[in-house]
């Protein structure tokens, strides 16, 4: 039998408990949403080598860092670099599609790795040629099932250039993905884009199927870190790029303060994919498995 002082206190407790457990629940499942740019492994690709890289150094191909992210790291859902895919062509993406169905891998996201590509070049004629590429680009990661595509804004060749005519070119970039189901997402990459405020404008004026990718280490210095993190998380919706540049000789993050990027994600309620990206010297798998278990522990 349950007398008046139970009765109080179980109606007290139960709402402070149910709060605790979605409070819980919520955090648990923004640490169950990492996932793993395979950028992070760009030195076990010919052309996408570059540096000093500090381990024996072999040729991969996306399957073989998939498969060791998948069983050494304990991750299934990737960011994937175009300049990783083998082919555009269709039977080697329906070879991936497949893949990703037999093994249990998720593509959250494409991201464009072109060289050469500038969609801010002055010459019209060049600009729609660029333009084509990223509209294949687009077609791959239907194609896939990826639902957005990093697409990036290039460096104007003119000090003059209009940001109007780089508006533009993401409408009408926005409009093709929104007819495919492929998001258009802008990170604070280079030239125009390593404006956050920049970056915002484009967003705010193409105002559909468009967002941001705030990636951590693409700053010059921490204020500029302090103040371009809020704005690039604002327009946020799909993912995030986590990256780090590995440990000091106290086990810490190093080069930033990594933790804080953390801290600004969750208040800004960010809900999309943290995709881990690991850019340094050293053999990438012993770091990434090391910072797994810390960005679960930052973001629950």
């Amino acid at each position: 039998m349950m007398n008046r002082r139970t009765f109080l206190h179980s109606t007290t407790v139960l709402p402070v408990a149910l709060a605790s457990f979605s409070s819980r629940a919520l955090s648990q499942e923004k640490a169950d949403k990492i996932a793993l740019s395979t950028w992070s492994f760009h030195n076990y690709f010919p052309n996408t080598r570059y540096g000093k890289p500090e381990f024996e150094l072999a040729e991969w191909n996306l399957e073989k860092v998939m498969e060791i992210a998948q069983s050494k790291i304990g991750i299934s859902n990737f960011e994937l670099s175009s300049a990783h895919l083998a082919s555009l062509e269709n039977d080697y993406l329906l070879s991936l599609k497949k893949l990703a169905k037999d093994k249990g891998y998720n593509y959250i996201h494409l991201s464009d790795n072109m060289k050469g590509v500038n969609l801010a070049r002055a010459d019209e004629t060049k600009r729609a040629e660029d333009f084509k590429r990223f509209v294949e680009l687009i077609s791959v990661a239907e194609k896939l099932g990826i639902p957005s595509m990093r697409v990036n804004t290039g460096t104007p060749e003119k000090s003059d250039w209009d940001l109007a005519t780089t508006i533009g070119q993401y409408k009408k970039l926005a409009a093709l993905g929104k007819d495919k189901g492929v998001e258009i997402v802008i990170e604070n990459h280079f030239g125009i884009s390593a404006d956050p405020v920049k970056v915002a404008k484009i967003i705010e004026e193409v105002g559909i199927n468009i967002s941001s990718c705030p990636d951590f280490g693409l700053f010059k210095s921490e204020p500029e870190r302090t103040a371009g993190l809020p704005i690039m998380f604002k327009h946020a919706r799909k993912v995030c790029s986590a990256k780090f540049h590995g440990f000091d000789e106290q086990g810490k993050p190093k080069d930033f303060d990594l933790e804080n990027c953390y801290k600004v994600l969750k208040s800004s309620n960010y809900k999309g994919w943290v995709s881990l990206e690991y850019e340094g010297p050293k053999e990438p798998t012993e770091m990434l498995m090391k910072m797994k278990p810390l960005a679960q522990q930052w973001l629950a």
